[in-house]
């Protein structure tokens, strides 16, 4: 249920990081059956990837996975909780994820409230508070013989 806190949900006035009034903790969802179709349509990346041990359930985690329509994944963190997802139980599955989804073109992000980090491989890259608005872009370099990233803050409107 991790998802009726960090998720804003506009049908509902609900903002980011707080509690859904519908949401019962250990219960469910009051609304289940009545439930937005923003509700409806997100798939938890721990209850689809049978992989994904019990330890990433989502209320131990302190995290959850969140695949977008244009391929990236997100790793929604409990602000309460924002090193969760660098434990050492997850970690290194993250960094190998983060390696195949740039193989595709794609990033890895921990999201942390507003702020967002950019995983990668050999390093994160912390771009700090995203305003709305706004998107992270990721950039390979090469510089002397070696890949490198970089990450940017700009308008969603840039192409």
């Amino acid at each position: 249920m991790l998802c009726c806190k960090l998720f804003a949900i506009a049908p509902l006035d609900k903002p980011m990081g707080k509690w859904c009034v519908h949401a019962r903790p250990g219960v469910g969802c009051m609304i289940y059956e009545d439930r937005p179709g923003d509700c409806r349509a997100f798939q938890c990346g721990w209850l689809i990837d049978p992989s994904l041990g019990p330890e990433w359930k989502p209320d131990r985690a302190k995290f959850f996975i969140a695949n977008f329509p244009d391929g990236n994944v997100h790793l929604m963190v409990d602000s309460g909780a924002a090193s969760a997802w660098k434990d050492e139980r997850y970690y290194p599955t993250i960094k190998i994820a983060a390696a195949r989804l740039l193989e595709q073109g794609k990033n890895l992000f921990a999201v942390i409230g507003k702020r967002i980090v950019v995983i990668l491989p050999e390093k994160n890259i912390d771009v700090g508070v995203v305003p709305d608005g706004h998107r992270v872009r990721v950039e390979v370099r090469v510089e002397q013989g070696r890949v490198d990233y970089a990450a940017f803050v700009e308008p969603e409107t840039l192409g």
